[in-house]
């Protein structure tokens, strides 16, 4: 058994594969603001919801919860370094990034594999990190099958079949 320890806890989490995506929203200006996070899952299908848990020192945590809206674009492989834009703080991160508004107004990212828009209906504490739960207003589906998912698994990238 090893300590229960929050760097334990972070490497199990790892052992766990996702996908990888960056959730984007908007403040109440339009200006854009997003995140690369892996902490997204669907939650039910009638009505349809989704989760994103946002880190409470997050620059995009306030724009998120002012317009109540975001949307989740899940990551191809070859979007890598969009991902790592996206993680750090202070930066630009729309610059030079191709996107168009979704129903909602969030930004669905140019070359994404998949975008789920959603109007928030519900946020909740959750620890270090709030819990967004969002009715989806529209989906975009990859233009081709042959578009592979981005992923990440032990703190690093990984290919399909890990």
């Amino acid at each position: 058994m090893s300590e229960l320890t929050p760097e334990n806890f972070r490497k199990a989490c790892g052992y766990w594969a996702t996908g990888v995506s960056i959730v984007t929203t908007c403040d109440v200006d339009q200006t854009p603001f997003g995140l690369t996070m892996n902490a997204v899952t669907s939650l039910s299908l009638d009505p349809p919801l989704f989760i994103i848990c946002v880190d409470n020192k997050s620059d995009t945590l306030e724009p998120m919860k002012r317009s109540g809206v975001f949307c989740v674009n899940m990551l191809s492989s070859t979007q890598e370094a969009l991902s790592n834009a996206f993680s750090k703080k202070g930066l630009n991160k729309f610059e030079g990034v191709g996107f168009t508004r979704g129903a909602t107004g969030s930004p669905m990212l140019d070359g994404r594999l998949l975008a789920v828009d959603c109007q928030v209906s519900a946020v909740y504490p959750g620890g270090d990190h709030h819990i967004f739960v969002g009715e989806v207003r529209e989906i975009s589906f990859p233009e081709s099958d042959a578009i592979k998912p981005l992923l990440y698994y032990r703190g690093r990238y990984a290919g399909i079949g890990v």
